[in-house]
This record gives C-alpha cells, structure tokens and sequence, in this order.
C-alpha cells in the first residue's frame, strides 16, 4: 500500500530471521517518505465523528504507478494507492473502523455499527444484542481509581473455570459510544502517561493488560464449584 505518488509513504519494514543454532536476524528498511495523511481538526470539516461516504474502494490491478528509474521504464503494479483526492476520506476512515474496534471489544454492538459503512458488514452489528448470544457492554471492573466497562465470558480449561474481560476506561469508552472520536483521541492521548495499579484490582485474581489507547484485557480463576453428593 502507498499513500501518495511513489516512494513517499513513510514506513519502517521489518523481518525476522530464524536461524536455527545460529540464533535471530533482525532486518530492518527505512523508507524516508514524506507523504502524511491530512491533519483532522474537531469539528471542521473531514473530521472522524461525521458519517463517511460508502465508496466502491481502492482499486488493486495495476494501480500503483512506478515511474521511470535507473534506466527502467514506468510500469504499474498490483497493490492499493492512496491518491491525493483520497486522502483525507482514508483518514476518516482508519479513525472511525479504529473506533469501531474499540466498541467492538468492549461488546456494544450498536455502537458498532454507528462507525462502519455498508460494505464493511455494518448490518451484522446493528441489530438488537442480548448477553446469552453476543456480546454487550454490562461488565465492569475496578482497578485503582478508574472503572472499566466492557463484556466478560467465562469458559473451561479442563476443570478450571476462567473469566475474561474486555473493555475500556470508562471516560474514554462514554466518548466513543456518543461519536465523539476526536475527542477520545485527545483524552486518550494525555491519560497515556497515567499508570495503571495491577495491585488494586479487588476481586480480580489474574493477569490484567493495560493499553495506551484505553482498553484492557484480564483474566481471573474463578472458585471451583463442588457438586453437592446427592
């Protein structure tokens, strides 16, 4: 994928190496493009809390164009482009499939649907959720002075019963489900340097994994239920 003409896109590769007895190689490429998507301001214009329009998408088939270079002749590739025009469509819309996200594991459905367009399956999150079938934002847990909501689902391994949770800040997760995505970034961004307590967590019993974008992911033993000898 690039954004803007050839060569622009600033971008770091990596890959690894497994060399067996002769340990790991790391390679890394560093791209120094200039290319940058738009700066969205609140409330203007192109912003990521207004609905974006449904498009056919990003053609592929030869539709990256690579220019005449070191005695090569210009030919086009297989892969995405983003063009000029397109630019600030595409910002709008990794900010809001990346709000999307964030509800979509804190298990509010509806709040979902509100950020995806039709051809990205908006449909299959409008619809009415119930917690015996999916998975709704009625779950809670405290740790330190924040209060995290989100969904939670219990399940077996072996004989041993573990809860899950999912969610996110509480602060951040009310700015999301009200489409305020802009917002959310900016309050996300100054609560990035705000540690997180594992030790005050109450009742949780589990490894809890905290996020700079908000959310959290724990687990926690439940007690092992006896059956009573009938």
């Amino acid at each position: 994928m690039h954004i803007g003409p050839w060569n622009t896109t600033p971008c770091l590769i990596l890959s690894t190496e497994l060399m067996g007895q002769g340990g790991i190689v790391v390679n890394a490429l560093q791209v120094r493009g200039e290319s940058l998507l738009p700066l969205r301001t609140p409330g203007a214009p192109g912003n990521a809390d207004v609905e974006i329009r449904d498009k056919a998408g990003i053609p592929y088939p030869n539709a990256i164009h690579i220019p005449a270079r070191d005695g090569k002749r210009a030919r086009t590739v297989d892969g995405f482009q983003v063009a000029e025009a397109d630019r600030g469509w595409f910002g709008q819309l990794l900010a809001r499939t990346g709000a999307a996200n964030l509800t979509a594991l804190a298990g509010g459905g509806p709040q979902t649907a509100q950020y995806l367009t039709t051809r990205q399956g908006r449909q299959h999150y409008d619809v009415p959720t119930f917690a015996a079938t999916s998975s709704v934002d009625d779950a809670d847990i405290q740790v330190g002075g924040t209060k995290f909501v989100g969904t939670d689902h219990v399940f077996r391994m072996g004989s041993v019963r573990i809860e899950a949770f999912s969610g996110m800040a509480e602060h951040l997760y009310e700015l999301i489900k009200k489409g305020r995505v802009e917002e959310y970034h900016q309050a996300a961004f100054q609560s990035r340097s705000t540690p997180q307590a594992p030790h005050g967590t109450g009742r949780w019993n589990g490894p809890i994994s905290f996020h700079d974008d908000g959310t959290v992911m724990a687990l926690s033993v439940l007690p092992i239920r006896r059956r009573q000898p009938q």
